[in-house]
């Protein structure tokens, strides 16, 4: 084998290594909480001596950071994705919050430490991680803004400020997420997919008999009209 192809699976095998141990990690630092959770540990769940730990990482800190968010950036980009995916407004919406809350369902260990070790990242040697996570955040709430602007643009959603629309969408999914993993009733969460729909499109207005819009919506879409 030439010298790039050794290479090559040094680097597979590295990777590997580390997939493993981040693995163990999430679920012990899930577990336990970040401060509890010691390089000890994890070492003898993934197999390794707490010396070849330390070839992958400095530290608890820097394992704990990139293990988050190279989870966090991970289920931003499938959520995103599967929101690509479909070809309207309403099923880019729906995808949205069925991704979100399948995210939480499959990876319940890695949404219960970021809900009950929240007070972890508060310590100064994580106050980078937590800006990161901030940062993720935005950036997502960011490409909603644009989705929820494009389905004005198109009459599908009233001309409200896309940032609010945006943060109450986020708000509503967020709630249903940590109701769920705090008060778990052996329900699904995907089953809520519909509510958090009816919630956030329809809103709270009691819709008549005679099936007609919601007050204010009826003109504000002949106004819209009249502007194109």
């Amino acid at each position: 084998m030439d010298r790039t192809g050794k290479l090559q699976r040094r680097e597979k095998e590295y990777q590997f290594r580390r997939a493993e141990i981040l693995e163990h990690a999430e679920k012990i630092f899930a577990g336990s909480g970040f401060h509890e959770t010691t390089m000890a540990q994890i070492a003898q769940a993934s197999g390794f001596s707490i010396g070849s730990l330390y070839h992958f990482f400095r530290g608890k800190e820097e394992l704990y950071s990139l293990m988050v968010m190279e989870k966090v950036r991970l289920m931003y980009d499938e959520i995103m994705e599967a929101a690509r995916r479909e070809e309207t407004i309403e099923g880019k919406i729906r995808a949205l919050v069925i991704s979100h809350f399948a995210y939480v369902e499959h990876h319940i260990d890695f949404y219960r430490l970021l809900v009950g070790h929240e007070s972890g990242l508060r310590s100064e040697g994580l106050k980078n991680l937590r800006n990161n996570m901030l940062d993720e955040h935005r950036k997502h709430v960011g490409w909603i803004e644009d989705l929820l602007s494009d389905g004005i643009r198109k009459q599908f959603l009233r001309a409200l400020d896309t940032k609010s629309l945006a943060h109450a969408l986020m708000g509503i999914i967020a709630y249903f997420k940590f109701a769920w993993i705090m008060s778990p009733s052996g329900t699904s969460l995907s089953g809520k997919v519909e509510d958090v729909l009816d919630l956030f499109l329809r809103g709270a207005y009691a819709v008549s008999g005679s099936g007609q819009d919601v007050p204010g919506l009826g003109a504000e879409r002949k106004y819209l009209q009249e502007a194109e």
